[in-house]
């Protein structure tokens, strides 16, 4: 089995968005995305979250193996614990991904974004998507509600 997967994050508005997409003999038979309102991420708790949700998904559906195919050169080595950084957050996803790789067969594939990749390029669309709708449709309403608790 091969997972796609991307992040997108907004600093401005501080909210991270992934997708990805589950590929088999050629055909995307799943995807999914995510948006949700991070502070203080960046775009490394995108990425993060988007391989999270992955292998999340692989341990529901009883995946034991699969191929985690990205963009974003550090992943293997958060995995691997061979890399932590300063910022908690980052750190909590990279604690949440060791737990997950450890219980399902996991190798990484780094492709080089934005290049002739369809699928790395359809879930860098959708979590851009993604990234977008959630800011235009759902930040007003956390907006407006927490403006309704001061």
């Amino acid at each position: 089995m091969t997972i796609y997967v991307d992040g997108s994050y907004s600093n401005t508005y501080q909210v991270a968005s992934c997708a990805f997409c589950v590929v088999k003999d050629g055909e995307i038979i799943d995807v999914r995305k995510k948006a949700k309102r991070i502070k203080k991420g960046n775009s490394v708790v995108s990425e993060l979250l988007g391989v999270v949700m992955a292998l999340k998904y692989c341990k529901l559906k009883g995946i034991s193996q699969v191929t985690i195919v990205h963009d974003y050169n550090e992943i293997p080595m958060f995995a691997s614990s061979y890399r932590r950084t300063k910022n908690h957050i980052v750190n909590n996803y990279i604690k949440e991904l060791i737990k997950l790789k450890n219980q399902i067969d996991v190798s990484f594939k780094k492709v080089k974004a934005h290049t002739n990749d369809k699928f790395n390029n359809l879930v860098d669309k959708l979590s851009r998507e993604n990234l977008r709708n959630y800011i235009e449709k759902e930040l007003p309403k956390i907006l407006k509600g927490q403006l309704k608790k001061n």
